[in-house]
Formats: structure tokens, sequence, C-alpha cells
């Protein structure tokens, strides 16, 4: 069988769908289970994850679960210390050093509920995409980082970046071929915030994606980038022949970054969340715009350019979900 996600989500028989946050506070689950507690702790009981992350496929109509969790969550299950803060998220409580210092022998069974949690969702015979943060866009909350530009994290990132980055990156392959293994179909990195990064340190950063990228070479068919704003990462990416899928925003155009990388990279896509959230003709019309514009339907998976956004209803996430499976390839 292929290993293209864009087939295994649907069999190559039309363009596949799923939307980034799609089990989010706009589903009635999410706010019945989740509430105000923390997501890690949701996370420790399995069955209770499972039921928010297959909720979109059954009331949405998407081909996919995301399984359930925070960025954060495989860290705060081997003991690192986060706190939530309203309007903030995750706030890292421990110390830096705890990262470098202690060097610590993981237990990866302290992730036995993530892999529950992927058993549970092919249970219910759902197809099932896994995720972890960047190490850079990780990075920043480890260091508590929320300016706009990141200026903390690049300061702290601007000599050593690999030396600096290396505990991150290698609990985070160690994250993603667990998923995989656990039974993911799929798998997203997202790395938000890697966008602000330029010059010599995107050039450095380039070589830590790099060595990610080498070290899931295995999965690559079935692995998913997300930038945001980051064009010139884009295309810094094709000088390491990065031949996975391509997570774009909607200041992307599909054809001009496919064809880049000479039609190696599947595409991910790309509209912007506000049309989502406003919905009706002024939604479909601008889904139709960028349906129109993939260059290779074969490599192809429909979302957002971003995460859903708040207040996004229900109605115009199925009324979008049914136009895109409709949508003649």
């Amino acid at each position: 069988m292929s290993e293209n996600i864009s087939f295994i989500l649907s069999e190559g028989k039309r363009v596949p769908v799923w939307f980034m946050r799609q089990a989010g506070r706009h589903m009635p689950k999410f706010r019945e289970i989740v509430g105000k507690k923390w997501i890690t702790d949701v996370v420790r009981e399995p069955e209770l994850a499972a039921e928010v992350a297959a909720e979109p496929v059954f009331s949405l109509g998407v081909d996919a679960s995301i399984i359930f969790m925070d960025i954060t969550t495989p860290f705060e299950l081997l003991g690192f210390n986060f706190k939530f803060a309203e309007g903030k998220g995750p706030v890292y409580a421990d110390k830096l050093d705890k990262l470098y210092n202690e060097q610590p022998e993981y237990s990866f069974d302290e992730w036995e509920p993530i892999r529950e949690q992927i058993k549970l969702l092919k249970k219910m015979k759902l197809k099932v995409i896994g995720f972890e943060a960047g190490p850079f866009t990780l990075m920043t909350y480890f260091l508590n980082d929320d300016h706009r530009d990141r200026i903390k994290t690049k300061d702290f990132l601007k000599d050593k970046m690999q030396e600096k980055l290396s505990p991150l990156m290698q609990v985070l392959l160690q994250q993603a071929k667990f998923q995989f293994k656990s039974g993911s179909d799929g798998f997203q990195i997202f790395d938000s915030w890697a966008g602000s990064l330029s010059g010599e340190m995107l050039e450095a950063y380039i070589e830590v994606l790099k060595i990610m990228f080498d070290e899931l070479k295995n999965y690559k068919k079935r692995l998913i980038y997300f930038c945001r704003n980051c064009n010139a990462l884009l295309y810094k990416l094709v000088n390491i022949n990065y031949d996975g899928y391509l997570s774009i925003d909607w200041n992307c155009d599909p054809k001009v970054i496919f064809n880049r990388f000479k039609g190696n990279v599947g595409l991910q896509g790309n509209l912007d969340p506000f049309y989502a959230y406003v919905g009706g003709d002024f939604m479909l019309n601008e889904a139709k715009k960028v349906l129109k514009s993939i260059p290779d339907y074969s490599k192809y998976v429909f979302n957002l350019g971003h995460g859903i956004l708040p207040g996004t209803s229900v109605e115009n996430l199925k009324l979008l979900t049914d136009y895109v499976k409709n949508w003649n390839i």
C-alpha cells in the first residue's frame, strides 16, 4: 500500500480533509469533557482523550482524528513542569537547567496514555494523525517567550543552536517514532514560530531540521511539516531535499511552492481560517480558489492555513468538509 498520506486518508478517490485544532472549544465534546481541565490531565485518561479526538470525524466528516494532547504533553509526562496561564497557554515552571544538567534517563513508559489513546482511535476504525512541536517552537515555550518576534528565543539560540536544541530534538524524535509505532497513519510537526528566523540563524535551524527529517526518513511520505509565515524557511528546505509534506499558510502560493521543490513534496492547506469563521458562499468561494490552485491532487490534503479560530461554527466546518469531499479531482 502507498505510504503517501493523501492516499492513506482517502484511498486516492478524492481530496482528503482535516482541520488544525479540529478538536477544540468549538466542539461540544471538548466543552463537556475538557472544560477548564489541564489538557495533559485529560490525556492521562485515554478513554476521555480518544472521545474528544474522535468527535470531529463523526460530527464534521473529516478524514482523520488528531490525537488529543498539547505540544508540551510529552514533556509533562516525563516530569517537566508546565502551568497553564489564562490567555497565554502553557508556561514552563521549572529551571531551564533541567534540560541540560540532569541528563535523565527518560522512561518512555510514561507515554503509555498516548499509545492507549491511539489504540482506542484505531479500534474505532479511524485514521489517526499524530503531532508534536518543532524544536524552535517548543523552545519558545520552555523560555516562556511570548514576544511577537520571539526575541528571547532567538537571543538564546544565536550561537550553538544545534547543541542547545539537541535535548528537545532527541525527545521529539523519540516521540515521533513512538506515535508511528503506536499506529499513527500520519504525523505533523507544528513549528508555528520558526517563521521568525532569518539569515545565519535560519541556516543553522535548517541543519537542525535536516537531522530530524533524516532520522524520520522511513516515514517521510506520512510526515507533514507546518510553519507559519515562513516562505523563506520553505525555500531553504529545497537545499536539504525535503520530500515529505508541507502544510502551508494562506500567504503561500501552492503552485510556486510545489514547483520550487520540482514536484517532490506533498502539500497541505491553505485556506485562511477567517473564511471558515465567516462561512457560507464567502467561505466556499475561497475554498474553490484554493482547490483550483493545487497542482497535484494525488499529493494533497485540504486544511486551513492555521488552526480553527475561536467562535467558528460546527455548521461552517461541516459545510466546508462536504464541499471539499465532493470536489471533482
